[in-house]
């Protein structure tokens, strides 16, 4: 009988360690942790395997909640922006392109209630009432 003890207790504890690694992951689907760029309970850099696309994502403070989204393609931010209150309560939404604020952006109070909502074109206001500019995205530079 204890024979088969050993190797059970061994697929037990790589299974449990396989389960670790692969557990939750704040990573879209088709990226991975950057472990070298990401600060744990801070923020965490996610890539795809060909290096073209990249997303930011700022923690709460705690570390668990997201506080911040960005996305990168070829180096710059591309493509939708969120930032939440703590709690999970949205707090912006918009999108870049080409590195800048494009089309339509939206910001809520912490109650829900939409308290802005501006049209940006090629990173500048165009229309509508202008939104707090809480992305980090644009200023960042890419590890």
């Amino acid at each position: 009988m204890h024979r088969h003890l050993l190797p059970l207790l061994s697929i037990a504890c790589l299974g449990f360690l396989a389960c670790r690694r692969s557990g939750p992951s704040l990573c879209p689907e088709g990226m991975s942790l950057d472990d070298k760029q990401s600060k744990p309970g801070q923020f965490v850099w996610c890539r795809s395997r060909d290096g073209k696309r990249a997303q930011y994502i700022e923690l709460q403070p705690g570390g668990k909640d997201k506080r911040q989204v960005c996305d990168y393609r070829d180096g710059r931010t591309e493509g939708p922006f969120a930032a939440w209150f703590p709690g999970g309560k949205v707090w912006i939404e918009g999108q870049f392109a080409a590195g800048r604020p494009d089309g339509r952006w939206s910001q809520w109070d912490k109650s829900g209630a939409r308290v802005s909502e501006g049209e940006y074109r090629d990173g500048r206001f165009v229309a509508g009432a202008p939104v707090a500019s809480a992305a980090v995205c644009d200023k960042l530079r890419l590890p």
